[in-house]
């Protein structure tokens, strides 16, 4: 029964930790912050505290397998699911337009105009008037279509 109990903690952890990443935005997917790589890193230890010491090992299994069926099963979901697609990995957004930044997605989404202008040099692109449309896609990069 405990380890039933270690699994149903695990399924309900792993839920909780892809909404809280998910809240984290698009860009926090393609660029950990440290104070990111320090929250990833202490719900692991959050996680490894939970787990009983007295079948230390046979719980950590119980919730590795857990952990493992559960992004299985999410992934599977989603594959199938227009709408948890969109909920976890988000739309692409448009942040310039005929050459007009849209600031105001930009702060929506947490990127700032550095962001942009050092997504912008390494695409090789001077001028923001040569931009048709730049795109801040579902994994935190940016597409651009020149004019």
């Amino acid at each position: 029964m405990e380890l039933l109990a270690v699994a149903g903690g695990s399924a309900a952890l792993y839920i909780l930790i892809i909404i809280c990443l998910r809240l984290l935005g698009k860009k926090g997917l393609a660029e950990l912050s440290l104070g990111d790589l320090v929250l990833i890193i202490l719900i692991g230890e959050a996680i490894g505290s939970l787990i009983p010491q007295e079948n230390a090992f046979l719980s950590a299994v119980v919730c590795v397998l857990t952990l493992t069926l559960m992004n299985f099963i999410i992934e599977r979901i989603v594959y199938r699911s227009k709408f948890l697609k969109k909920f976890l990995e988000g739309s692409p957004v448009i942040i310039i337009k005929d050459g007009k930044i849209k600031y105001d997605k930009m702060k929506t989404e947490k990127l700032t105009r550095e962001d942009l202008e050092e997504a912008l040099r390494q695409k090789g692109i001077k001028d923001i008037k040569n931009i048709e449309k730049a795109v801040l896609e579902t994994d935190g990069g940016i597409s651009i279509v020149e004019k």
